[in-house]
Order: structure tokens, then sequence, then C-alpha cells
């Protein structure tokens, strides 16, 4: 085979392995606080494929766009855990604040931020070599976090100040402060819409804020202490969890309307989609189990037991 041939092949190759990668059906990474674990569900099929050991009461978790890797914080344990996406196995363990939480990976994977709600600030964690590079300074509490798909923008829910930061982050540099709802916590965007969407757990109800001119469009009532929220862009929906009410919130954010108030198990936390936005995934806290529901009809469709107080807040389903 001479080296044109040669080349096309290997480029084939890649395309099929990178068409199959893309393909495959992700898994959900639930945090169990109580149990210094994670669950790994295959969602093709919702069946427990692994337990991974973590630091001390893991809560925060965020996949790596490609699944390659699972980063865990461990409020507690002051550290943060990094997993093979494939292997399920533990490649470091990297010490971190005073209690971090809420964790982003930005969309290259070059950088996963960290929002450590005792010290006020956000740490740099560089994937390549798994150190610190520094902290970036904000508001009291910092508890949710999201970053835009262009890399440039980190978005910071600060939790005790009633806002949102927006942070350049080439000059990690704070570039907008959002008054929103009390105590925001969960946030997300929705990139086609320029919005971003914060859960404000003491005032029960959603800000949406329009990330061009740095300004709440509307604020939407929900049920009791809204905690995380997942955006379904096929259906452009919103979900919304609520820890007291033990419910989901369905909403559209263009008008503000509640299609449905869903019914879930006990304290519901995390909340996450597949790909598709076919099903959506919400973790049960005190019920120690995941509820799979059907987007589309809105129903249960499965439940998948994991282990001792489950959390899972963050990005537990990689977003391919």
């Amino acid at each position: 085979m001479n080296a044109a041939r040669m080349a096309v092949a290997r480029l084939f190759v890649a395309l099929m392995l990178y068409a199959g990668a893309a393909a495959a059906t992700p898994f959900a990474w639930i945090t169990n606080q109580g149990a210094d674990n994670v669950t790994v569900i295959d969602t093709d099929g919702d069946k427990v494929v692994a337990t991974v050991p973590t630091g001390h009461r893991p809560a925060g978790v965020a996949v790596a766009a490609d699944g390659s890797r699972a980063y865990i914080s461990n409020p507690v344990g002051r550290s943060v855990t990094v997993v093979d996406g494939r292997t399920f196995k533990v490649i470091a363990t990297v010490a971190v604040g005073e209690g971090p939480l809420a964790i982003a990976v930005g969309p290259r994977n070059r950088f996963v931020y960290i929002a450590d709600w005792y010290v006020d600030s956000v740490f740099v964690l560089n994937t390549q070599t798994l150190k610190l590079e520094g902290k970036i300074p904000v508001g009291k509490s910092p508890s949710g976090l999201a970053v835009a798909a262009d890399g440039r923008t980190l978005y910071v829910a600060d939790r005790d100040d009633n806002n949102v930061k927006f942070i350049n982050l080439a000059t990690r540099k704070v570039t907008a402060t959002v008054t929103v709802g009390t105590a925001p916590f969960g946030i997300t965007l929705a990139p086609d819409r320029h919005e971003l969407y914060s859960a404000n757990v003491r005032s029960n109800n959603v800000s949406v804020i329009d990330v061009d001119t740095a300004r709440v469009k509307r604020t939407i009532k929900v049920g009791l202490s809204p905690y995380a929220i997942a955006y379904d862009k096929p259906r452009r929906r919103l979900y919304v969890t609520n820890q007291h009410d033990s419910t989901i919130s369905v909403l559209d954010p263009q008008t503000g309307a509640t299609f449905a108030t869903v019914d879930t198990g006990e304290y519901p936390e995390g909340i996450g989609l597949l790909p598709s936005g076919k099903r959506l995934y919400v973790v049960d806290w005190f019920d120690n189990k995941v509820t799979v529901f059907d987007t589309g009809t809105l129903k249960v469709v499965g439940e998948v037991k994991t282990n001792e107080e489950s959390r899972a807040y963050g990005q537990f389903i990689a977003p391919r």
C-alpha cells in the first residue's frame, strides 16, 4: 500500500473511532456523600458498572466533554479526586482549599474550576499537570459554576452575596456582577438562547440572565428550595430540582410558564440530561437512588439504587 492510501486508511480508522466514541452512551457519575464513593451508571440500560472510592464526603462532580475523566469535589476532605472515565481508576487526589464544592471543566478540557465557599475563591486546576494554577477571588460562599462554550467566561453564583459574577478567563478578573434572588446555588447555561439560569434556594425562584447584557430578564417562581438546573435544548425547557418539595419544576424559559411539576424521590439534588435530551436523571439524596424520566412524557422509566447520601451536584453526565 502506497503512502497516500495508507494515510487515507488511517484517517478512515480515526474517523470511525471518533464517531463510535461520540455515539457511545455516556456514564452517569453519582457522588455518594455518606459512603465516600461514586456510583458509575451506564446509561445504556441504567446499570451500575462501578463503585469508585473518593475523598471524604464527596458532593460535586464534573465530567469532561469526551468522558475521559471525572472530577469529584470532596468538601470535607478538602480535595478533588480525579478518575479515569474509561477504567474507573483513581488517577490522583489533589488537595484544594478549605471547602471545595462546585466544580466545572472548561470546554477544551485544559482547566478545571473549583469553587471553595470557605475561601471565597475559585481555584484553577491544570488537567495536564494536575497542579493548582492559582485562584480567582469572588464573592461570599461561591456555590455554582458554569463555563461558556467558547471558554472565555466563567460564571459564579455567590450564595451569600445574592449575585452571579462574570469572570474573564483570559485575565481572571470579574467583568460583571448581576444581582439575582436569595442564595443562588446551581447555575446552568443555554448557549443557543444567550441565557444563564440561577436556582435561588431561599427565594424559591429562578433568575433568567441575559449573558450579553448581564441583566436579569425575568424571574420564575418554582418550588421550595430550588437547587440545581438542567437545560433541555431540543425542547427548550428547564428542569429544576426542588429539595424541600421533592419535585422538579419543568419550565418554559421564554415565557416563565410552568409546564409541569413532577414528583421525585425524597430531597432531589443533582439533575442531568442525556446528550440526546431523551432521558432526565434526578438524584434523590434521602432515598439513595437516581430516578430516570422520559422527557417526552415526564414519566418515570427507571430507578437505580446508588449508595448513602447521593448528591451528584454538577455535570455528572458528559455533555457530548
